[in-house]
């Protein structure tokens, strides 16, 4: 019978995404400390009906739900003489990660939404995904014919140009929700400007903001090198697929980016933003990983 561990992994995925979507509507709309407590809600189990409480609320079951996938996930593995070896220490860091994650996200509503903690636990969340698709693309790999993977001159450098992308845009998101946590969002009212200047003073907010536009720049840059190296080399559908896509999901994240500047910061746009760069984020290992098979 054929393994439903790639369908649950896959569900687990999709909902990381929309928790982390989530996490960041939660924090846009300010309520973060709609419910002060945890693991609780203000000494219940279900809380008042208010609308912040109630976003904040969601994302805890969000999050609930995650560990709960995870913890199933990895005793199916744990329990499968197939995935057991291939996916068995992917399952230890998926569930180690998860473990630290409740911790920071304790502690950001504990100790009152600091900006190191908020920062820590978005990157957290990036790594659980990336693990995640790790291990998915690994199980596919148990079901697809290796006699017909190929070999492709120049595929090697592509698959590690690919990685050192990915993590530009893990570095690009951790400046993000630094700006974010910071208040520093619309500290550069303008664009391409800032505050009327081309190189501001790196100073206090608009030091925070202007140093995540440059790395928005350099992830830009970088990502548009990696499509052209990419364009001369003769890759297969799997390898050739997840690039494009990446070069699509940069534009529409640089013009997400400029619109929440322009637009004063629109909850939609934001939200959004946050979460094409997790798609981003993904979409680049996949390609790594594909390419690192040619």
């Amino acid at each position: 019978m054929r393994s439903r561990i790639p369908s649950f992994l896959v569900a687990t995925l999709v909902l990381v995404i929309v928790l982390v979507a989530w996490g960041g509507f939660v924090r846009l709309s300010g309520s973060g400390l709609a419910i002060p407590d945890w693991p609780l809600a203000e000494g219940k189990v279900i809380p008042k009906p208010e609308i912040k409480v109630w976003i904040e609320y969601i994302h805890r079951m969000l999050a609930g739900a995650v560990g709960l996938f995870t913890v199933g996930i990895a005793i199916a593995i744990f329990r499968s003489p197939v995935y057991r070896p291939r996916l068995g220490g992917h399952a230890w860091a998926a569930l180690g990660v998860l473990a630290v994650q409740i911790f920071y996200g304790a502690r950001v509503v504990l100790e009152e939404l600091p900006v190191d903690r908020v920062v820590v636990h978005l990157l957290l969340a990036f790594l659980f995904f990336a693990i995640l698709i790790r291990m998915i693309l690994r199980a596919q790999d148990l079901q697809r014919d290796e006699s017909s993977r190929g070999s492709v001159a120049g595929a090697r450098a592509l698959a590690a140009f690919a990685y050192v992308t990915a993590a530009a845009v893990f570095a690009q998101a951790g400046l993000g929700a630094w700006v974010a946590s910071s208040g520093s969002s619309l500290a550069c009212p303008d664009f391409p400007t800032c505050q009327g200047l081309w190189v501001p003073k790196l100073e206090g907010q608009v030091g925070i903001h202007f140093a995540h536009r440059l790395g928005g720049y350099f992830v830009f840059l970088v990502l548009i090198s990696l499509l052209l190296n990419a364009a001369r080399v003769p890759l297969p559908p799997r390898a050739r697929w997840p690039l494009r896509l990446a070069g699509v999901l940069v534009s529409l994240q640089i013009a997400l980016g400029i619109g929440n500047i322009v637009l004063g910061l629109p909850l939609a746009v934001a939200v959004a933003h946050l979460a094409t760069a997790l798609v981003l984020f993904g979409t680049l290992l996949v390609a790594s990983h594909e390419l690192a098979r040619l």
